[in-house]
């Protein structure tokens, strides 16, 4: 099992729910008869696509889950409501002017879809725990969004339900490679004008839930 998380509070929060051996940036160890690996990936889509690819290569996970916190677009989500991703688009990749659809990829793909199977078993670890749990849809891009004229915009043009920095691209990287992924987040934020602020007050908290999530979701599924 491979596990991916970008910030340094959501690495720490799931390594130590996990009980996994620190070192510089990728931990290991096994929790609940797994063997996991955690790679702290870094912020943004290529630090993503490229953390992706560097486990597959040289760890050879058999299924992965992206997971970390979000900014919510949709109004029904709440500061740490489990949102799990049944499909991600890069909200900020535009070649419209070829007669593309925004977000939609020089392949043809648009919205990358999780893996039904792992995401399904995130979800039922979610209920499990009693947390507030949603399926939804997730917009990647490499800028952090703090401006809620373009939070709504996104949520009109796409349908996402929250914002961040990395799945969409970890998910298309896993797809392209073979290799089952999920994408789960946490509800850090709203993505309005006081994101920021919000952002570094439900970070350690966000975290620390994904943590426990992942940890049933393990304990589940031995």
């Amino acid at each position: 099992m491979a596990l991916f998380a970008a910030e340094g509070a959501e690495a720490r929060a799931l390594r130590e729910a996990l009980g996994l051996e620190p070192s510089a940036g990728t931990h290991r160890g096994v929790f609940a008869g797994h063997e996991v690996v955690l790679v702290e990936a870094g912020v943004g889509k290529v630090a993503a696509a490229s953390a992706v690819t560097y486990a597959q290569a040289r760890f050879e996970p058999k299924m992965a889950i992206w997971a970390g916190v979000a900014g919510a677009l949709n109004p029904r989500l709440h500061a740490l409501d489990v949102l799990i991703a049944h499909d991600a688009v890069q909200w900020d990749v535009d070649i419209t002017a070829f007669g593309r659809k925004p977000g939609e990829l020089a392949s043809g793909e648009r919205f990358v879809e999780a893996d039904a199977e792992l995401s399904t078993g995130l979800y039922r670890a979610a209920l499990a725990l009693n947390l507030p749990v949603h399926w939804g849809r997730v917009a990647s891009g490499d800028r952090f969004l703090a401006d809620p004229s373009e939070a709504q915009r996104l949520r009109e043009v796409f349908a996402a339900d929250a914002v961040e920095m990395e799945g969409a691209a970890a998910l298309w990287t896993a797809g392209r490679l073979g290799l089952p992924m999920a994408l789960v987040r946490t509800i850090s934020d709203g993505a309005g004008d006081e994101a920021t602020v919000n952002f570094e007050e439900f970070l350690e908290a966000a975290s620390r839930r994904l943590g426990e999530l992942l940890a049933r979701f393990l304990h589940s599924n031995r």
